[in-house]
């Protein structure tokens, strides 16, 4: 029977999974980079069986892809698993907005508002790692003012999913601009308690996000050995 992980082990672990999760989110880790245990381990101060665990429940929330034989590395969604991820996001966050907005305080909209100010800096001076992150806490702020513990933690997950995406994805450094903006108008919206605006607002501005990523290209082709060689077969 496996051994229930010591209180101490599971603080070590999700310190490590925050390290890199962060790292990841921040797009300071890209997509496809090798994350190697020895490493990892040095950078962190870490036991490397500590690092594969973290690797583990990573590859669980989506970050990371471990492949057999090759280790680990920086997940590199598909353009399928990028729709699909919008798609629950515009569920999710309909959902948590209409909460909100049935329970957003005073001191919740300067917090949500310091965030969009900080958010407005980062793209002004090309901070974009610093924005993707703001932008990223501006959405999981909206969750907590929900209140909702189960939602909360599916959409961090999902989000963090989300910055990974759009750092694979989304070419145009301006769309930040637009997407803060939206931002501004989400807050003012639930300032005025307009629910149902609220709502239609947060379906279209991640409708906006995905239409600024670049998902249309064709996907890789599989390659027919088969016809490729079909003059070299033997008679």
């Amino acid at each position: 029977m496996e051994q229930p992980l010591s209180t101490a082990k599971k603080k070590e672990i999700r310190r490590i999974v925050e390290a890199i999760g962060r790292a990841i989110v921040e797009q300071r880790l890209a997509p496809g980079t090798r994350l190697v245990e020895l490493k990892l381990a040095d950078a962190l101060n870490a036991n490397r069986n500590h690092i594969r665990d973290a690797l583990q429940e990573l590859s669980h929330q989506g970050l990371v892809s471990i492949v057999v034989n090759k280790g680990a590395m920086v997940a590199c969604p598909s353009q399928q698993e990028a729709a699909d991820v919008f798609v629950v996001r515009r569920l999710l966050e309909a959902e948590a907005m209409a909460l909100a907005a049935a329970r957003v305080e005073e001191a919740d909209l300067a917090v949500l508002r310091n965030l969009i100010e900080e958010e407005r800096q980062a793209v002004e001076e090309g901070r974009r790692p610093a924005a993707v992150k703001l932008a990223a806490r501006f959405h999981i702020e909206l969750a907590r003012i929900a209140d909702n513990q189960v939602l909360s933690e599916v959409l961090e997950r999902l989000i963090a999913r989300c910055s990974l995406i759009v750092s694979m994805y989304q070419k145009d450094s301006r769309a930040h601009e637009c997407h803060c903006n939206e931002h501004g108008q989400l807050v003012e919206l639930l300032a005025a308690g307009d629910v149902d605006a609220a709502v239609l607002s947060m379906r279209r501005h991640l409708d906006n996000l995905e239409s600024s990523l670049e998902l249309s290209q064709d996907e890789e082709q599989a390659t027919d050995f088969v016809a490729l060689f079909a003059d070299l077969r033997a008679g």
